[in-house]
């Protein structure tokens, strides 16, 4: 749990990250955070179902509430929409793409199961159940600073073989992000990725608003590929470089590029991006020329999933 007593939180409008409510500032990218307010929800009961029993994340678009199911006495996850989004026709429409391409895409392990569905229909919100994962996700394990190497290069197999495993089904892993990872750094641990990260392939439709032209609740704009920056569809090039910014941040401790929405936006679709052995000496050559493959402007130029994993699990073997 990261809200306060009251349960309220701070999110980051650059990387879409949760944080304590006394944080002022991103400690991934210095974004000024937003406060999303005191926690509304908790101890309510859900289709007689699923009792919310506190925050533990949350953000422009959904919060996530620990629950519990009393039918089954489990703990789940129950995601719902931020009040502002509740008869949104996008986002409905965005939920109900995400379930679409989870049961397109399962099973796979490193997939969140996603276990109920209530629709409360357009005028009210929509409760996404999940299995409850406790270890950290990306963002707080970050705090403590930069992943050690063979934990990030497992991490980086796994969800390489993950991008192999969607695109093979026409699902992408559009909104990739660190938010949507869950990631235990024992050895041999498996690494989570949420449904928030997936969307029907092989292309999908482009963002509401182009991170070029501002700040969108939908974007988290630190891991968009220049296509998508400029407005164009998702495609599987643009899940490959959204690992490589994964990878770059899970290795350093900081994203490729910092700033304003925008200015990040227009980074990522115009401007070199940093070279891995200038921030951090230590790590391997290989990866740093896999990194910049990666981060390849024109989309025909990056590596596949296949290709990513290939290379990751061969830098991986090379510390053995």
């Amino acid at each position: 749990m990261i809200g306060d007593s009251l349960g309220r939180v701070k999110s980051c409008p650059a990387c879409k990250s949760n944080f304590p409510a006394k944080t002022p500032r991103c400690p991934l990218d210095g974004s000024a955070l937003v406060d999303l307010g005191p926690d509304l929800l908790a101890g309510r009961v859900v289709a007689g179902r699923y009792r919310f029993v506190d925050r533990c994340g949350a953000g422009a678009v959904a919060e996530v509430y620990r629950t519990h199911d009393v039918r089954t006495g489990v703990l789940v996850a129950a995601r719902v929409q931020s009040p502002a989004l509740v008869g949104d026709p996008w986002y409905r429409a965005r939920i109900q793409d995400q379930v679409r391409s989870f049961h397109r895409a399962a099973p796979h392990d490193a997939l969140v199961p996603v276990l109920d569905v209530v629709d409360g229909g357009a005028a009210a919100r929509t409760l996404v159940v999940t299995e409850f994962i406790a270890t950290p996700a990306l963002p707080q394990l970050l705090l403590g600073g930069p992943v050690p190497l063979a934990a990030a290069l497992d991490a980086g197999v796994q969800l390489a073989a993950l991008l192999e495993h969607l695109h093979a089904r026409d699902v992408l892993a559009r909104d990739l992000r660190a938010g949507a990872v869950f990631l235990p750094v024992s050895p041999g641990a498996k690494v989570r990725v949420t449904i928030e990260a997936l969307a029907t392939g092989p292309t999908c439709s482009p963002d509401p608003v182009p991170p070029l032209q501002g700040a969108s609740a939908h974007v988290a704009v630190g891991y968009v590929s220049p296509e998508r920056a400029r407005g164009e569809p998702g495609a599987p090039a643009g899940d490959v470089y959204a690992l490589g910014a994964l990878l770059f941040e899970m290795c350093t401790g900081r994203p490729v590029f910092q700033g304003a929405v925008t200015e990040v936006a227009l980074a990522h679709a115009q401007s070199a991006p940093p070279v891995l052995r200038a921030v951090s000496p230590s790590m391997p050559e290989a990866l740093e020329a896999l990194l910049m493959r990666m981060f390849a402007k024109v989309p025909r130029f990056r590596p596949t999933a296949l290709e990513v994993r290939t290379e990751l699990a061969a830098a991986r073997a090379a510390l053995r």
